[in-house]
This record gives structure tokens, C-alpha cells and sequence, in this order.
């Protein structure tokens, strides 16, 4: 299978040096392409460098303001789709809080589901760096979902994925309604009541960001919990 990790950015310029250099290490020929929401410290900028460094293995996809996570995904993996040469779609976080070094892991098991998540909890819980109350938001966050779309995955809220080309074209991208966080549930829950795809686990672990600033406000987590319902009661 030949990869593509897609990876959203927004003034994350000290840290993407650094995660393009680990994502290029790993072995599988894993090419990458940078989504900027047209980043005020220079992230835009530092991504075409590192484009003209590895020319056809890094691209960057430049879009002119940041309107969610979610809205860049879409942007990203619509790219993605137009360009038949790939087949395993990764997506991952800028800040390392997702380790490269489970890229080969991730692209193995698609070789048997069609989408693989990565979990902080299939075998117990996986998180350094996380405050009590951090992690009991997130824990609560996964069994709520949990109760309320009757997934039985351990961890449908992490942004840690990895899609067969054929699925991610399944789920209608442009038909997704979430921009923050909820886009990671939605896109799980899309392909889970999707017949003839299969989706796996793996147990990853999950570091908070060691440098930059989080991306999580009250509005995105307001979204969350709201558009979990929407998605049980309208199932899209």
C-alpha cells in the first residue's frame, strides 16, 4: 500500500520540523501532506521549505484561514482522494503527541480492516503528561460516546487514524457537518454504519505537546457534546 500522512497545521512552526523529519524515518515510504490554515508564525512557510528539501514526498496544501480541524481534514483528504497514486490515508497531529513510530503498525493493520484508530485505551490508559481533571474529561468524553452511538470502540475520539482509500471515500466528506474535535467521532461513526467496512484498534501513546499551545476551547467541547446526539438521532 502506498501511505500519505495528512497533517493539519496551525502555528505549529516549532514543531514541524521535527515531526516531518520522524514521519520520513519510518520505514514504508510514508509521504506527507501539510494542511496550513494560513498560519500567523510562519508554520506556511517553513512547510514550503520543507516541500522544496524532499520535493514528491512532502506537499503542502495552503488554505486561507483557520476554520476548524475539521474543515482542514476535509480540505486535506479531499486533496488526497484526487490523486489515485495513494491507497492508506494516515492522519495525525503536528504537535508529536502522535508517535510516529506507530505509522508501520497502523499501515499493517489495514491490510485487514478498512480503518484502524489509534486508542489511549484499549489496554487500560495510555497518556503521559495529562492532569487528573485532562484525563477524566477525555475518559468521560470516550464512554459518552460510547453510550450515546453505541460504537463499541475503546477510543472513538482520538485524532490518531488510518483510512483505506476506499473507505474515506465512503463516508462523504462533503456531507460532514463538524469542524473542532467532533470531526474525529463523526468520520469513525460515518464508516461504522457504512455496511462492508470493518474497523480495528491499536493502543497507542498518547504525550501531550510539549511545545505550542492546545488547540481545545469551550466552543469546540460544547460541539462535541452536542453533535454526538445529532449524530444518534439523525445518523449523519
Amino acid at each position: 500500500m502506498k501511505p500519505i500522512v495528512v497533517v493539519p497545521t496551525y502555528n505549529e512552526i516549532e514543531n514541524l520540523e521535527r515531526i516531518v523529519g520522524l514521519i520520513r524515518e519510518q520505514p514504508g515510504g510514508f509521504h506527507i501532506l501539510i494542511v496550513d490554515d494560513n498560519s500567523p508564525d510562519g508554520t506556511g512557510r517553513l512547510a514550503d521549505e520543507l516541500s522544496s528539501r524532499h520535493p514528491g514526498e512532502v506537499r503542502v496544501l495552503h488554505r486561507a484561514s483557520k476554520e476548524g480541524l475539521g474543515r482542514a481534514y476535509v480540505a486535506g483528504f479531499g486533496h488526497v482522494l484526487k490523486m489515485p497514486e495513494y491507497d492508506a490515508i494516515i492522519q495525525m497531529d503536528a504537535d508529536l503527541s502522535h508517535d510516529p513510530s506507530y505509522l508501520p503498525e497502523f499501515l499493517k493493520m489495514l491490510e485487514t480492516y478498512d480503518c484502524v484508530l489509534g486508542s489511549r485505551y484499549l489496554h487500560g490508559i495510555s497518556v503521559v503528561n495529562w492532569d487528573f481533571k485532562r484525563l477524566v474529561l477525555s475518559k468521560g468524553a470516550s464512554l459518552y460516546v460510547k453510550l450515546i452511538t453505541s460504537m463499541p470502540y475503546s477510543d472513538a475520539t482520538g485524532g490518531f487514524k488510518a483510512w483505506r482509500r476506499e473507505a474515506l471515500s465512503a463516508i462523504g466528506l462533503d456531507q460532514l457537518f463538524s469542524n473542532g474535535y467532533l470531526f474525529q467521532i463523526e468520520t469513525t461513526y460515518r464508516l461504522h454504519r457504512t455496511k462492508g467496512f470493518s474497523i480495528g484498534e491499536i493502543s497507542i501513546i498518547f504525550r501531550d505537546r510539549d511545545l505550542g499551545r492546545s488547540k481545545i476551547d469551550f466552543p469546540i467541547i460544547l460541539e462535541a457534546v452536542w453533535g454526538v446526539i445529532r449524530l444518534r438521532v439523525t445518523g449523519r
